[in-house]
């Protein structure tokens, strides 16, 4: 469980530095189905950890399998966390224009993240590492 914690706080610390990345294609027959049906189109699973802009999951691994890791975004504003077994829910929404997400608002355990890539296929959310101001976070998942 503190693993899965651990992820939550991950995070939200990985998403205070707001940025977001979108396709620069050009075809007007492709609709943006928008960040939210993205979002909640299906689980997502980890795949990488950037510290400091580095590549940090084969260090972490014995740590946090980020690999094991998924988060389900529900539409109803819920979602769904697992990792190593662990299993964590509770609610979510965007926030600052769509460029956060703010979990759990408004308790204990809220965590609010900065969006820097939400495509069908990535979401990266990056972080403020341990509350510190100089130390950043990311985490890569995808479909």
């Amino acid at each position: 469980m503190k693993k899965l914690q651990f992820l939550t706080y991950l995070f939200a610390v990985l998403f205070t530095v707001t940025m977001v990345s979108c396709d620069d294609d050009d075809d007007d027959n492709d609709v943006d189905p928008g960040k939210e049906a993205m979002l909640t189109a299906g689980v997502w699973t980890g795949d990488k950890i950037y510290y400091q802009g580095a590549d940090f999951t084969e260090q972490l691994s014995g740590f946090l399998d980020i690999k094991s890791a998924t988060v389900d975004f529900n539409a109803d504003g819920t979602y769904t966390g697992n990792l190593d077994g662990d299993s964590e829910s509770g609610t979510w929404e965007f926030t600052n224009n769509e460029t956060q997400i703010i979990m759990d608002a408004d308790t204990d355990d809220e965590i609010i993240v900065d969006i820097n890539r939400l495509t069908a296929t990535e979401l990266w959310v990056e972080g403020d590492y341990m509350g510190t101001g100089e130390e950043t976070i990311e985490l890569r998942f995808k479909k």
